[in-house]
């Protein structure tokens, strides 16, 4: 039996038991799990409680509900306990009353922030006891799982950003798609010019929507040869000369469109992020979910394709550039249960578990018949790969060739590199709030900005 909650509610809600029903074949799990990598030998006589915090297993999350319905399955004798959200306070104040989870599911970028207060628990030891493959997940989702040199989570997602683009937009704009190179961001920003469309003062369409004023800066940073900190984390250089660059280059494509104050007001106009689903962005820079989510259910016939943002400069054939995001499993420092913990983590990271998840949400698609199955970014190469060759079934060539491009893009995507120290979420509001948004609003220089970021940046580093 599984009890599941929300944080501050007690309340009983659809056991995983049911939830393997809904999901017919998910309930059914080996013990020896076979990977491309070897066999992950799974403990079966591990028992007692297990308590998780922050995975959400609800039936419209069928990816999720069906794994962990497979490992209830598979470990009878471990009675497990899902609290679905939790918050910094929550974990801070579990901590101090030394009653924390056995397991956490927890964004990466927070890894440092925990590690470094010695909330978290080194996997070296199991790892090296069970003689666990982790080659087998992406190395950006494994460096932003390490501090110091010790990894604490095993990647259970991933992330990765790609431009979007409306191919009729670009007809009506007499621009050939073959001239679009994601590495000449010049370009980019001449034909958002041409793209951005008015009736009188209200914009009915956005040209090009770089994102760099919503938290994507490093993503153009990085491209453009820049470095946010140092190697080990204790300075940072947020006015790294190609920061500034790619900030003001961000700034002026804005301003070629009509200035950012235009933008904000045509943005309140937008719901549900289905802009460019609706054909009010020309070009966006967005995550691997707008294909999935937005298109697949408001536009499935759009006629659009993505391409990777290339460095600056590099070419056609250039290094390709995103930085990715995702959660990893941990086990806290002080877990009643650590050993079940480790079992959890592994049950639902091998391929064959992914496999079940994603045929769960194949049948569920096809059940509901509003819109395809996609395969999602595990944080494992075997298992994306996987997917793509067992599972997906061609849907119309934007979304074949973006399945097939999403993980050659993880393979070569980096992490913010602020996700290395112990105060990476004051790093990211520093950024935003003394960084970006005064040089977007022209209250400061792209460098102005920057040098102010810079130094708000080292006294918060050099406050830890």
């Amino acid at each position: 039996m599984t009890r599941i909650s929300r944080t501050g509610d007690r309340l009983s809600r659809r056991t995983l038991a049911k939830a393997s029903m809904f999901f017919g074949a998910a309930g059914a799990a080996p013990v020896l799990l076979r990977t491309p990598a070897g066999a992950v030998r799974q403990n079966t006589e591990v028992s007692g409680e297990l308590v998780e915090w922050g995975f959400g297993v609800a039936e419209t999350n069928p990816l999720a509900a069906a794994r962990v319905a497979a490992f209830q399955e598979a470990f009878p004798n471990v009675q497990l306990e899902i609290v679905e959200t939790f918050d910094d306070q929550t974990l801070l104040t579990a901590i101090a009353s030394d009653t924390v989870p056995d397991v956490l599911w927890l964004g990466r970028f927070e890894t440092a922030t925990w590690a470094a207060r010695d909330a978290l628990m080194p996997l070296t030891e199991f790892i090296e006891r069970d003689s666990y493959d982790t080659s087998i997940f992406y190395q950006a989702a494994l460096d932003e799982s390490t501090y110091n040199d010790e990894l604490y989570g095993i990647p259970g997602g991933m992330d990765v950003r790609a431009l979007f683009i409306n191919l009729d937009h670009l007809a009506e704009a007499g621009i050939d798609p073959a001239t679009i190179d994601g590495s000449n961001w010049d370009q980019l920003s001449e034909y958002a010019a041409q793209l951005v469309q008015r009736d009188g003062d209200a914009y009915t369409r956005w040209g090009f929507d770089h994102k760099a004023q919503q938290g994507n800066l490093w993503l153009w940073g990085n491209g453009n040869g820049g470095s946010f900190m140092n190697e080990d984390a204790s300075e940072a250089t947020f006015n790294d000369e190609a920061n500034v660059a790619a900030l003001d280059w961000a700034v002026q494509a804005f301003e070629g469109q009509g200035g950012y104050e235009g933008y904000q007001a045509f943005a309140t106009t937008w719901q549900g992020d289905e802009q460019f689903a609706r054909g009010q962005v020309s070009i966006s820079l967005y995550e691997q979910w707008m294909m999935s989510g937005p298109i697949a259910t408001v536009a499935p016939d759009l006629n659009f394709v993505v391409v990777p943002v290339r460095e600056n400069g590099s070419g056609p054939d250039g290094r390709m550039v995103s930085f990715v995001g995702g959660n990893s499993w941990y086990i806290p420092a002080g877990a009643r249960n650590p050993e079940a913990a480790w079992e959890y983590i592994k049950f639902l990271h091998t391929d064959e578990t992914w496999m079940i998840g994603a045929q769960a949400v194949k049948d569920l698609r096809e059940q509901e018949g509003t819109r395809p199955y996609i395969p999602s970014l595990t944080g494992s190469i075997t298992a994306d790969q996987l997917q793509i060759d067992e599972l997906y079934e061609p849907v119309a060539e934007p979304f074949d060739n973006a399945v097939v491009l999403f993980p050659q893009i993880l393979e070569q995507s980096v992490n913010r590199e602020i996700g290395k120290s112990p105060v990476a979420g004051q790093l990211d509001d520093i950024m935003q709030n003394e960084g970006v948004e005064p040089a977007f609003g022209g209250q400061a220089s792209a460098q102005e900005a920057l040098d102010q970021a810079d130094q708000s940046a080292q006294d918060a580093i050099e406050s830890f």
